[in-house]
């Protein structure tokens, strides 16, 4: 029995993904231990915020790792979906500690605790360095990858909460504001929730089988159409196998069979360079026996993904 395999590219920003990783991981740990010291709950949730980075980072490894893992009978697509299995609980998790982040912070709100401005601004001010090198290492694959975009864009948003932490430790320092720490911690809760509930989505649309977010089937469809030969396209089915892999299925009406290697090496090429579909099932149907189907069932009702 052959199996047919599923590739993606897994050189582009392996290196930057793995530098990345050690310099936040390193990070998440100097600051948790920090915020812990210093009894500053901004630096702790600070600290969190670069966990969902490290995540991020670690998901994309894991995944360019799996992919390189053959399919097998029982496995036909691999094991490519165990990345989003884990974006997923990772993303529960995440809001589990939001909801901790938000419980300290309204019990800090009404029962201040002394906290050691100048550590807090120290660490604060490190692991912004931290995130903005992470950026810098991570900007030349970003474009490339849907995964290192992704982890840019959680790099690029922990260097505002790290923001927030060193204005929150400048208030206390300067006016004794103490509350600015619980309020800083809120403010970083939002952007871990944000990050976590957009990981939360994505992951069950992939696991629902919904079509990709950055794609819209009708403008599919009218670009297949252009090429030579095809008359119309029904019965299509767009879907993400793990994050940058995408895959449809459809039948094509086209005029004359004999033709169908060039039409479908056209369609093949556009939905590849044109809308990064690189798995295609297309079946193809002469135009006299789409006519015949629709005489033979005229009560057939049109399935809610036909266009």
């Amino acid at each position: 029995m052959s199996i047919h395999a599923h590739h993606r590219s897994t050189s582009g920003g392996m290196r930057a993904l793995r530098l990345a990783l050690l310099l936040t991981a390193a990070m998440m740990v100097i600051e948790g231990v920090a915020g812990w010291l210093s009894g500053s709950l901004s630096l702790l949730a600070d600290a969190v915020h670069m966990l969902t980075d490290a995540s991020a980072l670690a998901l994309s490894l894991f995944a360019a790792w799996f992919s390189t893992r053959p399919a097998t009978p029982e496995k036909s697509y691999g094991y490519y979906r165990t990345e989003i299995l884990a974006a997923l609980a990772n993303g529960v998790a995440l809001w589990l500690i939001v909801v901790w982040i938000y419980t300290r912070a309204f019990h800090r709100l009404q029962h201040p605790l002394p906290v050691l401005s100048n550590p807090m601004i120290a660490i604060a001010a490190v692991g912004l360095a931290v995130n903005l090198l992470c950026g810098w290492i991570l900007r030349g694959e970003r474009a490339s990858s849907l995964n290192v975009q992704g982890a840019w864009l959680n790099v690029m948003s922990d260097a505002l909460g790290s923001v927030g932490v060193i204005v929150a430790g400048l208030l206390i320092r300067w006016y004794g504001w103490t509350a600015a720490d619980p309020i800083a911690g809120m403010v970083i809760g939002l952007l871990i929730a944000r990050n976590s509930w957009n990981l939360i989505t994505q992951s069950v649309n992939i696991l629902l089988e919904g079509a990709p977010q950055h794609l819209q089937i009708p403008e599919v469809i009218r670009a297949m159409r252009t090429i030579p030969g095809v008359h119309d396209i029904h019965d299509v089915h767009l879907w993400t196998i793990t994050t940058g892999m995408e895959a449809m299925s459809g039948h094509v009406i086209v005029e004359d069979v004999s033709q169908s290697d060039a039409m479908l090496s056209g369609l093949n090429a556009l939905l590849s360079e044109r809308f990064g579909i690189t798995h295609t099932t297309l079946q193809l149907e002469p135009r006299d026996h789409a006519c015949r189907m629709e005489v033979d069932a005229p009560t057939r009702q049109p399935s809610s993904s036909s266009f």
